[in-house]
């Protein structure tokens, strides 16, 4: 039951981002709002959000920073997972194209198995490392369209995207005993708004990029409330429940939701490439919650 429900909190969590994505696409596009300032905006309005609503138990809010060793570890967190993993996902767009970005981070759980069998000696099994291949080649078939050429990126864009999964794998591995210990709130909250200073050092959030106006200011909404504050919120909760490489690995469905989701928007269509592709990934991912 426990496991359900946090396979539950992560394809919701995969979900709003997939929302989130189509609405920061048409803020860079439409309106050219800079994939840096969303960053900065998006983490501290978020955090502050959150932690505000953690105010009626002050106490639990700031139980993180009384214990020298977790106040650390929140600081990795916020630095290294929160910040990192939208800094450099971001990077990658700018080197790239959002197709190369979404691939090469949702090779995450291979970095999340690596970390196991050296630090736990947790060696995955064969039919474990067939199925995040079948997943990865899945994500890869939509992303691109059947057109591997299209994805052809700079070295520079490689090293942005590498940190990306890195980061990703790192922020599904780091956080889990101070989730366990305080809860969600105080370090998803504490852990935007921490990051969100350090983003703010790379773009100030008061440096806008583009006019504010009512369109601009509603998917911005979309993006901090949905997109950013609830959808880590429950996917940092979901890591209560599921294994970092599960949790991640669910996350998949998040390229596969946009894509549907451009159809609606931008008018997009698929190919028969891509609709084996998202066959290959939700029969994958059904395969994969088994086993992790």
């Amino acid at each position: 039951m426990k496991k359900t429900v946090g396979i539950v909190y992560a394809c919701s969590a995969a979900a709003l981002w997939a929302v989130s994505g189509i609405a920061g696409q048409i803020l860079f596009t439409k309106y050219s709002i800079s994939a840096n300032w969303l960053v900065s905006t998006r983490l501290v309005l978020s955090g502050c959000l959150l932690l505000s609503i953690g105010l009626k138990d002050r106490a639990r809010l700031i139980s993180p920073f009384r214990e020298k060793k977790d106040f650390i570890q929140l600081l990795l967190f916020s630095f290294l997972g929160m910040f990192l993993v939208q800094f450099t996902y971001f990077k990658t767009i700018e080197q790239s194209n959002a197709s190369f970005a979404t691939i090469i981070q949702y090779t995450g759980p291979f970095f999340v198995l690596l970390y196991a069998a050296i630090a736990k000696r947790q060696f995955p099994s064969l039919k474990t490392c067939f199925w995040l291949l079948v997943t990865l080649l899945g994500v890869t078939a939509v992303a691109s369209k059947g057109q591997i050429e299209q994805l052809a990126s700079s070295q520079s864009a490689l090293g942005w995207g590498l940190a990306s999964a890195i980061s990703l794998a790192f922020y599904s591995i780091q956080p889990r005993k101070l989730l366990q210990k305080y809860g969600s709130l105080p370090i998803v909250g504490w852990g935007m708004l921490i990051g969100g200073g350090l983003a703010n050092v790379v773009h100030p959030m008061w440096q806008i990029d583009s006019q504010l106006n009512v369109q601009v200011i509603l998917y911005l909404l979309v993006v901090i409330l949905f997109g950013t504050a609830l959808a880590y919120l429950i996917f940092l909760t979901s890591l209560r429940y599921l294994s970092s490489t599960l949790a991640t690995v669910l996350t998949a469905v998040e390229p596969l939701l946009a894509a549907f989701l451009s159809i609606i928007v931008f008018h997009d269509h698929f190919t028969v490439v891509e609709l084996v592709g998202f066959m290959a990934v939700i029969g994958s991912i059904m395969c994969l919650q088994k086993k992790l």
